[in-house]
């Protein structure tokens, strides 16, 4: 993390153009309150510093690195092991380097590295650093992409990429054990949630006339778990790992209306998006409970679809923006089963359906500094009452107001 802050830092202190270089930044610094459940929280922060430092070798090639930094001091809900887990607060970092090289006829071939860091504090008084589900994630990739025209009047952008993953949980070791069911029988393996992951992708942008632009994205994600072996029915482990397949398909769409000219002019703006994905593991579940003693299988395979409107509207004359949404999504599990309060089955699949609202607004008021509003609420449902494990059912809202200043 120090490492991260101090190269932050080193490209936010260099000039914004030094010889052929060029340095990008946009930093969030708000302050506000967030409310989960019954329980209001007192006053926290968010920030977020985005840094990009870029250089042009010439027409055909240049190269950018990248530095990024996310605070965010309120409850969330993540799912980082197969289900929902409460944090009190969590720090994103990381780094990249990108290096773009273009061709004849629209052609593009972007190769990258990179690093991240998050660490999360599940209770206050925990030290950072030493959260159970701290992880670092090595990556490195390269993307395809082609610029043309879809007919005569279409511009058309579309990419294939690979990337590669190596994700390691740095203190899921020695606490292995205190988590999970499976976890607490006889040689489960040990960095149970270190893993590799190969990802292929698709993306297509197009400009469509009338100020609209469409958007298709579709990415597999095999990932192959390197020390986490297979549950059987007999609550044994077998010598298979565990290896998972995700598929995400999505689609978006926006359009500029006319300006109106009320309020000294307003240009409108709507959007929505549709997101597709599922899951499929061969990894099992046996709840070693005695009163239960029941075993799952495809505990981690679901559907799930998500989606929902945006509207937006500038008005011109202040430059004061805004933009309001929602979305809905619904996750269905085809393997694990619904639990009541006590622990015990039932023969439902479990479900889970979440809603949530946001508006934000900004005002730039002088040379690249904007200040800054934003509220969320979200609401989170499931047929199954047992979260000893998981977080399945909870609602939540915060607000936060502060400055954005890019650069």
């Amino acid at each position: 993390m120090r490492a991260v802050w101090a190269c932050c830092l080193c490209l936010a202190s260099m000039p914004a153009s030094a010889g052929n270089w060029k340095l990008l930044g946009r930093v969030d610094l708000m302050l506000g309150q967030y409310f989960f459940e019954n329980s209001a929280g007192s006053l926290s922060g968010f920030g977020d510093a985005d840094l990009q430092l870029t250089r042009s070798i010439s027409p055909e090639t240049g190269f950018f690195f990248t530095g990024r930094s996310v605070y965010t001091g309120f409850k969330q809900v993540n799912e980082l092991a197969g289900g929902g887990t409460l944090f009190q607060q969590s720090i994103d970092n990381s780094l990249g380097a990108k290096l773009i090289r273009r061709y004849e006829g629209g052609y593009s071939l972007k190769p990258r590295v990179g690093v991240r860091s998050q660490l999360f504090r599940e209770t206050r008084d925990e030290v950072w650093g030493k959260g159970l589900y701290d992880f670092t994630r090595y990556e490195g990739g390269v993307v395809w992409e082609r610029k043309t025209r879809l007919g005569l009047s279409i511009p058309w952008t579309y990419q294939f990429s690979y990337d590669l993953y190596y994700t390691r949980y740095t203190r899921f070791k020695t606490l292995s054990s205190q988590f999970g069911s499976e976890l607490a029988a006889p040689d489960p393996g040990s960095r149970v949630l270190d893993a590799i992951t190969h990802q292929l992708g698709y993306r297509s942008e197009f400009d469509f006339p009338g100020f609209a632009t469409g958007q298709l994205v579709y990415s597999l994600s095999l990932v192959s778990f390197l020390d986490q072996k297979v549950v059987s029915a007999q609550g044994q482990y077998l010598n298979a790992q565990r290896s998972d397949a995700a598929q995400t398909l999505s689609l978006g769409l926006s359009k500029r209306f006319l300006d109106l000219e009320a309020l000294g002019r307003v240009r409108p703006v709507a959007g929505a998006g549709l997101t597709f994905s599922n899951q499929i593991s061969n990894q099992n579940h046996f709840d070693t409970d005695p009163s239960r003693l029941k075993f799952v299988r495809g505990y981690y395979n679901y559907w799930e679809v998500r989606g929902g409107p945006n509207i937006g509207a500038t008005f011109l004359k202040t430059m004061i923006h805004a933009r309001v949404g929602y979305e809905y999504a619904a996750r269905f599990y085809s393997g694990r089963l619904a639990q009541l309060a006590d622990g015990s089955y039932t023969n439902d699949k479990l479900t889970q359906s979440s809603q949530s609202v946001f508006i934000e607004a900004g005002y730039p008021f002088w040379r690249g500094l904007e200040l800054k509003a934003r509220g969320t609420w979200s609401s989170t449902s499931s047929n199954t009452k047992f979260e000893q494990t998981y977080k399945y059912n909870y609602y939540d809202y915060n607000y936060f107001t502060g400055i954005e200043w890019k650069f």
